[in-house]
């Protein structure tokens, strides 16, 4: 069995358009003879085509018999489907306009379109001449799969199409032209964050650090920028014992780009408290005074021989008033 076989199709290429057929069916091989049954199996050595004669076909749609050509009288072939349904017109040619049609998912995203351009901007478009008449437009369908957050490039082939939107049949290949979409994309102010990384050398407690910049302006789609809240910026405080200042690149991805794209960052070392230095700082500020005792004892002294000068000299001065 022989799956997506090419149907080759038989008429004046010069004079009709053919639409409307399938372009591929499944063959069942069969033979007595090996050998003529595996060269025509392979499609390297294949004689065979599976043809559909249009020479004597009429105008309109019309159902047409497959038939095997070539294949050798050894082999017996079985076609699925044995006929193919065709459209035949007459072969005609018109010069269009050729419009970008842009996808769905930019406006979805936020972006506005600031310009587009077609290169070139008509084409001519071969059809049926039945065909011919059904086509509304010429569109250029640009996908987002190679897009920028500022621009999207892509040469791609044209389609026809009806009023409808629906897709009509051209002759293939299609012209070929390139579109180029100018854009702008929403932007979002976020706060930054440092985020530390490295190791902390010792007898360092931790880090406080000091940005030139606070907020920066993200640039991306929509979902981009809803699923972020904050910026991160790495600093790397391996070794660093005193005060420094670092430039930091602020890490961009594919889908966004930030503003400013660096931060100085000011990184302050906060020193670890170490036991004793702790202990002889409380032992020099207790507030506790040791009095002195000699001191003491010899002001006593001295007040009890005041005392003592002062009973003699009231003893004296009774003594002189008696008198």
């Amino acid at each position: 069995m022989l799956y997506n076989i090419p149907v080759h199709l038989e008429y004046d290429k010069d004079k009709y358009f053919v639409s409307g057929y399938e372009e591929a069916v499944n063959v069942h091989l069969s033979s007595a003879n090996r050998i003529q049954l595996n060269l025509e199996s392979n499609e390297d050595t294949r004689n065979f085509q599976i043809v559909a004669d249009l020479t004597q076909t009429p105008l309109g749609t019309s159902e047409v018999r497959l038939r095997a050509k070539g294949l050798s009288t050894a082999v017996t072939a079985e076609i699925d489907p044995q006929t193919i349904t065709v459209t035949v017109e007459k072969k005609a040619t018109k010069t269009f306009d050729v419009e970008a049609q842009l996808p769905d998912s930019l406006e979805n995203n936020g972006y506005i379109v600031d310009n587009t351009v077609v290169t070139p901007k008509t084409v001519q478009i071969t059809t049926g001449e039945e065909t011919l008449k059904a086509i509304d437009r010429v569109i250029a369908p640009v996908s987002s799969t190679k897009q920028t957050l500022e621009k999207i490039t892509q040469t791609v082939n044209v389609q026809a199409v009806d009023a409808k939107g629906q897709i009509l049949s051209i002759e293939v290949p299609a012209p070929q032209v390139k579109v180029d979409v100018e854009l702008s994309a929403p932007t979002k102010e976020l706060p930054l964050q440092v985020v530390a990384t490295g190791n902390t050398p010792e007898g360092i407690s931790h880090y406080t650090f000091s940005l030139s910049e606070t907020k920066a302006t993200i640039k991306g789609a929509n979902q981009i920028l809803e699923s972020l809240e904050k910026i991160d910026v790495p600093v790397d405080i391996t070794g660093i014992k005193t005060s420094k200042k670092k430039t930091i690149k602020i890490p961009n991805k594919v889908d966004y780009v930030i503003n400013p794209s660096e931060v100085e960052v000011t990184i302050i070392p906060v020193y670890e408290q170490t036991p004793s230095s702790s202990i002889d700082g409380n032992a020099g500020n207790t507030g506790i005074v040791i009095p002195n005792r000699t001191s003491s004892i010899e002001s006593n002294s001295s007040a009890s021989s005041s005392t003592s000068s002062d009973s003699s000299s009231s003893s004296s001065s009774l003594e002189n008033g008696n008198n």
